[in-house]
């Protein structure tokens, strides 16, 4: 792995490592074992081994082609990536076209050896949606073992994030195999992120604000986490001004010392095309939480202090510390979109 900590500001005691670059805006990772899957915004999957090589685990994926312009369809794509542990499937949240209509829907993957998709089945689909932000994001699957699905409300429409008849501006839980299909609970404008913690057994997401309140909410089934009236009903934090909250994940596995158990690390990734210096995002956040789940402090954890649109979007704990992905990376090519960049943050040695 390539060292490389001169372009972000790290917490004491802590190190940086690139894992990977040259991607196409990696959005979204998740671990099986010593597998590394990175979705790329616009229809691949990627994998990356224990020994560092890079493969393409799935491509073509989209039956669109999205055209770059932030805001539209630039935004949209393939989103949530999570793996089923006891069989290695991979299940994928996406965009489509139907009859020229945006829709979502979440796939289920599978591979012989966990290198390359060999086939595939739909869990659910025929889900209104919208060429942009607002869509559907992080999958997860639960202690319960239940698929948990975060959709945006759809952003033309914010009232139908109350309507129980709709699945936009919901987390949907539903069987494996896309039956049993319920509203989870209801009120979210753009729910990107998902973790489980282990503490207490409960499911935790990221939902961006309009120009107030991104905020991190404890979901518990039925209830009404109050949007479009308010981004603050049921949250556990927020952040007044917006900062473009992406994905969090809690040190739940030993991977830092254990002055760290427990924490909440938060990507906050700010303006779609902020440069260094920005005042929004480029950052990853660490947050201590009481029994409560009040927050006790928040520090940053890593920023951005290089120059260009590196802004941290996917976080999750692998066995070693903490990977992060680089959405544009330090080296991004507008002409093909690539650049995008994979970190690992470990303890320092020493």
């Amino acid at each position: 792995m390539l060292n490389n900590q001169n372009n972000w500001w790290i917490f004491p005691g802590f190190e940086i490592e690139k894992v990977v670059d040259g991607l196409t805006l990696p959005v979204n990772l998740a671990f099986n074992g010593s597998f590394l899957y990175i979705n790329e915004l616009y229809g691949q999957v990627k994998v990356v081994t224990q020994d560092g090589k890079v493969l393409t685990y799935a491509d073509n994926l989209l039956n669109y082609k999205p055209d770059f312009k932030i805001p539209g369809s630039g935004e949209s794509g393939l989103t949530g990536i999570c793996v089923e542990p006891e069989s290695g499937d991979l299940f994928l949240s996406m965009i489509y076209m139907d009859d020229g209509n945006p829709k979502a829907k979440v796939i289920r993957t599978q591979s012989e050896d966990g290198l390359k998709m060999s086939r595939s089945k739909t869990v659910i689909d025929n889900i209104p949606s919208v060429l942009g932000a607002h869509q559907i994001q992080a999958v997860s699957i639960g202690f319960d073992k239940k698929l948990y699905v975060n959709i945006g409300d759809g952003m033309m429409d914010s009232s139908v994030a109350q309507d129980d008849n709709d699945f936009r501006g919901k987390i949907l839980q539903m069987d494996l195999d896309g039956s049993n299909v319920s509203i989870f609970a209801k009120g979210f404008r753009n729910p990107f992120g998902a973790t489980w913690r282990k503490s207490d057994k409960s499911f935790y997401i990221s939902d961006n604000g309009p120009s107030v309140d991104d905020r991190i909410a404890k979901v518990e089934q039925g209830k009404n986490y109050g949007w479009p009236k308010t981004m603050r009903q049921n949250s556990i934090f927020w952040w007044h001004y917006t900062q473009g909250i992406t994905a969090l994940d809690f040190m739940q596995d030993g991977q830092f010392s254990p002055d760290y158990s427990d924490n909440l690390f938060v990507s906050l990734f700010g303006g779609s095309f902020s440069k260094t210096p920005a005042i929004k995002g480029k950052r990853i956040v660490k947050i201590e939480l009481d029994k409560n789940n009040a927050v006790k402090s928040t520090d940053d954890f890593i920023k951005f202090v290089g120059e260009g649109l590196s802004s941290p979007c996917s976080l999750v704990f692998g066995s070693d510390g903490l990977y992060f992905s680089d959405l544009y990376g330090e080296n991004f090519d507008i002409k093909t979109l690539k650049g995008g960049t994979i970190y690992k943050i470990k303890p320092k040695k020493g």
